[in-house]
């Protein structure tokens, strides 16, 4: 019996560590994450999302995929509603557990919606797609974030990755107020060091990876910064090239209904 409540410690233990870890990471990048680059967009995208909702008054808010909840710390929780589903329980602050594409509530329920690193997990991309227009009221916003150059993770729920393109087409019919990629393709073959650090065993290395992701990290945003020089100078017609690799996009979406 003893046995048994010390691995549920453990076990809890462990899921706390990780909650904490998750929500600084979304809430405060910092220079030695391996993700650095996806992380700091996805804040700034997400600063803009937040300051829209909060100057209009958009108060029920929908987080799909919420997991621990890091964005509810963004909002003034006496100001807003803010409902967090799930698919698993155990893992999450979720107050419902549904599936993205057969969310529990009726048409025209939320004034702004999230689905950060949600997309990619996704068998039914196009039922996903077709639910949040269906909860979302006229002119509702919308976050959302997604890996593009990143590893398999969420692993066997990682079915796909998004382009700009995809964004674009998606949302035709709507307003796009921010669609940005995290970095240049630059940046992304430097930040790649610290992708196989993370996801393979050098990752026991601990004592060292912070280090080294520090460098690797600074490195980018020299190489962000040259990319950005180099495009003042060729002209901005050259940018696809540059940033056609980046970690990730984070997008702002005003739904036309």
């Amino acid at each position: 019996m003893n046995s048994f409540l010390e691995e549920q410690d453990v076990h809890v233990n462990k899921t706390d560590s990780f909650a904490k870890l998750i929500n600084r990471q979304r809430l405060s990048p910092k220079l030695w994450d391996y993700s650095f680059f996806l992380l700091r967009n996805n804040l700034h995208t997400f600063t803009i999302f937040r300051d829209l909702v909060v100057s209009e008054k958009k108060n029920k808010i929908l987080d799909v995929g919420c997991g621990f909840k890091p964005w509810l710390d963004m909002f003034d929780k006496s100001q807003v509603e803010y409902i967090g589903v799930d698919f698993d329980k155990e893992k999450s602050s979720a107050d419902f557990v549904a599936s993205a594409d057969k969310l529990p509530f009726p048409d025209n329920d939320f004034d702004a919606l999230i689905f950060s690193e949600v997309l990619e997990h996704a068998d039914n991309l196009p039922g996903v797609l077709g639910e949040m227009r269906r909860v979302a009221r006229p002119g509702a916003l919308v976050y959302i974030s997604s890996p593009f150059v990143f590893p398999e993770h969420g692993i066997p729920y990682d079915f796909q990755r998004l382009t700009r393109y995809f964004y674009q087409r998606a949302f035709e019919k709507d307003e796009i107020i921010v669609l940005k990629e995290s970095n240049s393709s630059l940046a992304t073959a430097f930040a790649s060091f610290n992708m196989v650090g993370e996801w393979t065993p050098f990752t026991a290395i601990a004592g060292l990876k912070h280090l080294v992701y520090s460098i690797f990290n600074i490195l980018g945003l020299a190489g962000d910064l040259a990319v950005g020089l180099l495009l003042k100078i060729a002209g901005e017609k050259f940018r696809p090239q540059f940033y056609a690799m980046p970690l990730g996009y984070a997008l702002v979406v005003r739904i036309r209904k």
